[in-house]
Order: structure tokens, then C-alpha cells, then sequence
């Protein structure tokens, strides 16, 4: 009996295994099934095409994955760890400050092409004017003259600089605004001469002053980006949401009708409505 009992329970335990394999089994399908399932294959597959993408610059994908991030740590803040709190955090400037290297890069390249030929055409003009006035400041001997062509060339060699080393991401100022008068090419060569004691730009001061620093100077002037804030959410929308959700609504009844919209209709029943009395 005793042996035949302990046969039994072998029998039993045996079966026991095998339905918990077979649960097991049915488990791990009903997840591999499931789109919305971690571990599916392809939810894991598609996790790596988005990371390549972010690794290899997409910048749609990097915008997206920065909003992910922002509304994790919006709502469920409290609810994450203090290290994965921190990479988050980590991770989101970093890819702020990508976004933010992306967009200075294509304002540069818009900036450039729009302002390239205004700057081209300046360029020259103060170059022209100031080999003319460098060639009159050899030939005069009159003091009162050589003081007055040192000054001019002062400002034609500056003139010649803020065109080089105006920065490339902010709006250019022209230097010699061309008129209406000046119809003619050669009105146009000689707007740099008639420009030349006119007001300048603030850009002008700065270049100014830089050019007695050198020329790293004058080249970090040039390439110089606007300032960001890249701790700001990249979306107003939370914004917009908790501002209304601040603002006073007006109370309903169980009807879900407020105190303004019953007092219309009683208005309206008062003035009789379909059916008024003779």
C-alpha cells in the first residue's frame, strides 16, 4: 500500500508540472499576441528603429521623444525612482540641446542665403573706398587733410569689417541703403562715399570695439548664437490646460444647466412662449 501510494504521488505531481508548463506556454503567447505588450517582437523591434533614428539625428523622432519624456515626468513624477528620474532628466537636455543645435544650424543657413548678396556688394563698396581714400592720404601733405582721410578711412576700414563679421544668425543692417535717386551704376559706386559720415548701426559700436581685440574677437562676433532657454517645455499645451483649468467655471445644476441659462428660459416662459392669452 505504501508503495503503491508514493507511485501515486509521483503520477500526481508529475501531471502538476505539466499543466503549469502548459500554463506557462499559453502565458508567454497571450504576451507575444498582445500589440500593447512590452515584450511583444515587434514593439521591440520598433523601439530600436526609434532609437536608431534618434541616434542617427532624426530630428521629428528626437521632438517626440523629448515630448514623451515631458509628460512622464509630468504625471507620474512621484511615481518613478530617483534614478530613472535623473536619467530622464539627463537624457531630455541632451536632446534639447540637439534640438536646439539643429534649429541655430538651419537659421545660420537661412540667414547666409538671404543676406548673402547685400553683404557681398558692401563688401566691395568699403573696399573700394578705402583703397581710394588710402591712395589720397599718400598724395595730400596738408595736415588738416591727412587728419580728416585717417578718419574717413576709419570708418570705411569698420565698414569693411561689419560686413565681414556681422553675425550671420541676426538681421543685417545695411550700410548704404540704397535710394531712389540712385538709378544709375555709377550713383551705386559712389553710395559708399556719400554714406560714409551717415549713422551707423549698434552692430556697428561692437564691431568697432572688437576689431582692437583681433580678429578671434571679430569671429566670435560672427559666430555668436541667440540665447535659449532650453528649460522650457517645447509645448505649450500643458500651459494652456492648467491656465483653464484655473479659471472659475460657473456652477451646474444636476441638469447641467447653469444659473445664467435658467434664468433665460424663465425669461422666456414669462413672455408666454406658443401659447399667449387675449
Amino acid at each position: 500500500m505504501a508503495k503503491r501510494s508514493f507511485e501515486e504521488a509521483e503520477g500526481s505531481n508529475a501531471n502538476g508540472e505539466g499543466q503549469n508548463q502548459n500554463q506557462n506556454q499559453n502565458q508567454n503567447q497571450q504576451r507575444s499576441r498582445n500589440p500593447h505588450n512590452r515584450f511583444n517582437p515587434k514593439n521591440i523591434a520598433k523601439r530600436q528603429k526609434t532609437t536608431q533614428k534618434i541616434n542617427d539625428g532624426n530630428l521629428s523622432q528626437i521632438k517626440k521623444r523629448v515630448r514623451a519624456i515631458e509628460r512622464l515626468l509630468e504625471h507620474k513624477n512621484e511615481k518613478l525612482p530617483a534614478n530613472v528620474r535623473n536619467d530622464l532628466g539627463r537624457e531630455l537636455k541632451a536632446h534639447k540641446q540637439r534640438i536646439a543645435d539643429e534649429s541655430d544650424k538651419r537659421l545660420r543657413s537661412k540667414m547666409i542665403s538671404k543676406y548673402h548678396m547685400v553683404r557681398f556688394f558692401e563688401r566691395k563698396k568699403a573696399m573700394r573706398l578705402a583703397k581710394q581714400l588710402k591712395k589720397q592720404l599718400d598724395e595730400t601733405k596738408d595736415e588738416a587733410e591727412i587728419a580728416r582721410l585717417k578718419a574717413d578711412l576709419h570708418i570705411a576700414e569698420v565698414d569693411l569689417d561689419y560686413a565681414l563679421y556681422h553675425p550671420h544668425m541676426e538681421t543685417y543692417i545695411s550700410l548704404y541703403p540704397k535710394s531712389k535717386d540712385e538709378a544709375t551704376e555709377k550713383d551705386e559706386k559712389k553710395s559708399a562715399a556719400h554714406h560714409l559720415h551717415s549713422s551707423r548701426p549698434p552692430m556697428w559700436t561692437t564691431i568697432e570695439k572688437a576689431r582692437e581685440e583681433g580678429k578671434s574677437a571679430l569671429e566670435k562676433i560672427r559666430d555668436r548664437r541667440p540665447e535659449r532657454d532650453i528649460s522650457k517645455p517645447t509645448s505649450n499645451k500643458t500651459a494652456k490646460k492648467s491656465s483653464s483649468q484655473n479659471e472659475e467655471r460657473p456652477a451646474k445644476d444636476k441638469y447641467g444647466k447653469t444659473e445664467e441659462k435658467k434664468a433665460e428660459e424663465g425669461s422666456e416662459s414669462d413672455d408666454g412662449g406658443f401659447f399667449e392669452e387675449d
